[in-house]
């Protein structure tokens, strides 16, 4: 199925939406890379109209037509998709799982075109990461929540094909953290902590960095906060990375008519933030970021 074309002539401008799940910094910096991306590249052939859920005018432009509504945020995409109506959508800062439910729910039946870029870092990319940051690693812990248990079985195969072993366990909102957590960390030697529900993601960081510390076992996190606070690295998109993608997607869309690029994408652009204090007292060298991120680029296969 195709997407959307919209291929314009020099004069002609294409009208885009986006729509902010909230105020929040992070949406409002996701639609300035955004513009700014697109802008570079369109010769000011899109314009753009920027509102939040909350704005009064949401509800009347959302019953408008629009050559593409951008829906950043689950709660934006969630309302966009509820809507009747035939312009296409590109849904941008929501995490995998979260669109797929949206998608289930919300869009049985619609007429719409939608598309997706994750907030979700690619497995191969996290494992990628681990082994360049401890190629002496043979067994890789991670804990699995009702979120992440779906990416278990990726996870297994990627570490197996590397040659080490997955050292995992499953996490319930109702189970002591401690009591799981602290035998996986023992039997693991390098950690990475997936992203699930916001409790559990606060339980797991909490406890993970402390008995990682103790047992001397480094961990790859999913955000800044998770460097800051004792990981040995994280790999994650920020604001500027997504909306950088996602600005290039409707230029080559829009404007250039591209209809190869796929449906749902991972992330393009990622940052990597290191610990060096950390790594310091875990005896690794830690090679720039920079080049970190060239190393990991090399070393991607083509994502969806």
């Amino acid at each position: 199925m195709l997407l959307f074309v919209c291929l314009l002539g020099h004069s002609a401008q294409a009208e885009v939406l986006l729509l902010l799940s909230s105020d929040a910094p992070y949406y409002g910096e996701t639609a300035d890379s955004l513009q700014t991306a697109a802008g570079e590249d369109s010769a000011n052939a899109l314009t753009f109209r920027v509102l939040t859920l909350q704005s009064p005018e949401a509800d009347t432009a959302l019953t408008q037509t629009w050559q593409l509504i951008v829906a950043i945020g689950s709660k934006a995409t969630q309302q966009v998709l509820s809507e009747p109506g035939n312009s296409p959508v590109l849904s941008i800062f929501t995490p995998k799982n979260a669109f797929e439910n949206i998608k289930v729910r919300e869009d049985a039946g619609s007429p719409r075109s939608v598309s997706v870029i994750y907030l979700d870092q690619p497995l191969e990319r996290v494992v990628n990461l681990a082994t360049r940051l401890m190629p002496e690693a043979k067994q890789l812990g991670a804990v699995f929540g009702p979120i992440s248990k779906t990416w278990e079985d990726g996870l297994k195969s990627l570490a197996s094909q590397r040659g080490i072993a997955l050292n995992s366990a499953h996490l319930t909102p109702e189970d002591n953290p401690v009591a799981v957590l602290r035998p996986l960390v023992r039997g693991s030697d390098l950690f990475i902590a997936l992203p699930d529900h916001a409790p559990l993601n606060r339980a797991v960081a909490k406890w993970i960095l402390h008995l990682s510390f103790q047992q001397k076992v480094p961990v790859i996190g999913f955000s800044k906060a998770y460097t800051n606070a004792g990981a040995l690295a994280s790999i994650y998109s920020s604001p500027e990375d997504i909306g950088r993608q996602a600005g290039q997607f409707i230029v080559a869309r829009l404007i250039e008519g591209d209809t190869t690029l796929p449906q749902a994408q991972y992330p393009r652009y990622f940052t990597i933030s290191t610990n060096f204090t950390v790594a310091g007292s875990l005896g690794i060298h830690l090679p720039p970021d920079n080049e970190l991120y060239r190393s990991l680029e090399q070393q991607e296969t083509t994502l969806p």
